[in-house]
């Protein structure tokens, strides 16, 4: 069986971006977990957030400093919105919720990222599993989601 690092790299290498995930055994499952495991800032973890509309599922990418709200990505999904249910996170991922990375589904979601990430040089997301993490510039993980800029996010 492959596991979700593996899994996670392989999509990375399919798309084009280089990755270099490292494992926590401590865990990375929370942004506090994670930004203690790396040693940054809560601010620079990445939280893939699955959330569904009554037609679809769209990612929130959103600060570890920060919380999604709700009202204001439905705005912008143009749906109401509510967070995903583990199941629906896994069919359309392939990844289970506190190591969903940013990129690499099985299915393509609409995504959107948090402003806030992007005033930082390197930010750092899940890479398949939840004891597992990798850095990465902002606008590369634009570039490799088709993330849209904007405002969700309340501190």
């Amino acid at each position: 069986m492959v596991s979700g690092l593996e899994r996670f790299r392989a999509a990375a290498e399919e798309l084009g971006v280089p990755v270099e995930p490292m494992r926590y055994p401590a865990g990375t499952r929370t942004a506090a977990d994670a930004a203690a495991a790396v040693g940054c800032d809560v601010g620079q973890i990445v939280k893939s957030l699955v959330f569904a509309t009554p037609t679809k599922l769209v990612m929130a990418l959103t600060s570890g400093a920060n919380r999604v709200a709700t009202d204001r990505l439905g705005q912008l999904a143009g749906e109401e919105i509510s967070l995903a249910d583990p199941e629906a996170v896994r069919a359309a991922t392939g990844f289970a919720i506190g190591g969903t990375p940013p990129f690499g589904h099985l299915d393509r979601l609409a995504t959107w990222i948090d402003e806030d990430l992007l005033a930082y040089d390197t930010v750092w997301a899940a890479a398949g599993t939840p004891d597992s993490c990798f850095p990465i510039a902002p606008a590369q993980l634009v570039t490799a989601t088709g993330a849209i800029t904007g405002d969700f996010a309340r501190s």
